[in-house]
């Protein structure tokens, strides 16, 4: 007789699986068959996943919480690669990386991840070509998205970060019609996933708000009229000056 904790276990790893971008498409059966892989390991707040340069075991899932994916300078400063949220995957790189982990993973708070095991799902892969087909296409669109991620760090101040993280949550596509983003965290880890200050996030937000580009309520943003705050950041791209001299 089934055990009821091993079936329950079972059936929200599958239901995870199901909401994962890198596995998108995949039938009940194959979800089923990667999730007899998987292991559920639950993380306390400050708990470290893994460490930089530690052997590359597998790649994980957050179920619930947030995980914190960053690399430590040499200077001693952490630089935050990107937050983590429920059904987001992170370090798919081990899968052909015969080194160790590139990045520390760190749980912002009480977190539960899935993991993934590199040698057995490697195994499937090699048995399944169609699998890996579709894994491939997946983490192609996943990559894109990190990728626009780590971009928008390199913008050239802070305003410009916050606003390129604002139009990549509002509808597409962008129109007049007013929105909600939801921050969805605390001011403190935003301007960790900005790489700025929050003194400086504090300011930039009032900026925004001065100038009737958003309003602010609890962890909700409203934004007016979306299409004004890209021609904003449209404008700062091309260096036309801060947003306190400018009138939108």
């Amino acid at each position: 007789m089934p055990n009821p904790q091993d079936t329950l276990r079972s059936a929200t790893i599958i239901f995870s699986l199901r909401r994962t971008p890198v596995f998108a498409g995949l039938s009940d059966g194959d979800l089923r068959m990667i999730g007899d892989l998987c292991i559920l390991k639950a993380f306390g707040k400050g708990e470290y996943v893994f460490r930089q340069r530690e052997p590359a075991y597998g790649f994980f899932i957050v179920r619930r919480g947030i995980i914190n994916v960053h690399r430590v300078g040499v200077d001693g400063r952490e630089q935050v690669i990107h937050l983590f949220r429920p059904d987001e995957s992170f370090a798919e790189n081990s899968l052909v990386n015969e080194g160790g982990f590139l990045t520390d993973a760190r749980s912002v708070n009480e977190s539960e991840v899935i993991l993934v095991p590199k040698a057995e799902f490697l195994q499937i892969l090699r048995q399944r070509a169609d699998i890996a087909l579709r894994i491939m296409a997946s983490l192609s669109v996943h990559m894109r998205g990190l990728i626009s991620s780590l971009e928008s760090v390199t913008l050239k101040d802070s305003e410009t970060r916050l606003m390129n993280w604002i139009l990549r949550r509002c509808p597409r596509p962008i129109t007049h019609r007013p929105v909600e983003v939801a921050i969805g965290m605390t001011k403190t880890m935003l301007s960790s996933e900005l790489g700025t200050r929050q003194e400086t996030l504090s300011r930039s937000l009032a900026k925004l708000r001065e100038s009737g580009l958003l309003s602010v309520r609890g962890r909700t943003l409203k934004i007016p009229d979306p299409l004004k705050l890209k021609a904003a950041f449209v404008a700062h791209l091309d260096g036309a000056g801060p947003l306190a001299a400018r009138k939108f």
